[in-house]
């Protein structure tokens, strides 16, 4: 395979991602991620193995590659965002073990201190 065949893969597959990020289809979006992994190690190798010829790349090839660059910094991105939904999510439908309730234990947070809601307190 030559470079410019394995960097038209990669390519294709960015595309993949994207529209399995945009279809929220977690299974495809695993499958095609993997082979992006891949393909990019295999892009990689063969971009290693022309350096050391002395071969520079084509300026439209390194255009391609800092676009793919580009895409794959915006996939990051969006990774993080619905990552951060996923979380707000779940905090929403299942409480995190440790958080106080309203009023407290009524043992305080203290050994020898009052607890938080000590309103029913007798006068005296």
């Amino acid at each position: 395979m030559s470079l410019e065949e394995s960097l038209a893969a990669v390519e294709q597959l960015i595309e993949k991602v994207s529209a399995a990020m945009l279809a929220a289809d977690p299974q495809a979006l695993e499958k095609h991620s993997v082979a992006l992994r891949d393909a990019a190690a295999h892009f990689a190798r063969l971009l290693e193995q022309a350096s050391p010829r002395g071969q520079p790349l084509p300026a439209p090839l390194q255009k391609r590659i800092r676009a793919i660059d580009d895409m794959l910094a915006v996939h990051r991105e969006s990774l993080a965002r619905l990552s951060v939904n996923a979380d707000r999510q779940v905090a929403g439908l299942v409480p995190q073990a440790g958080t106080p309730t309203t009023y407290g234990d009524g043992r305080g947070a203290q050994p020898g201190k009052p607890g938080v809601a000590r309103i029913y307190k007798s006068a005296g």
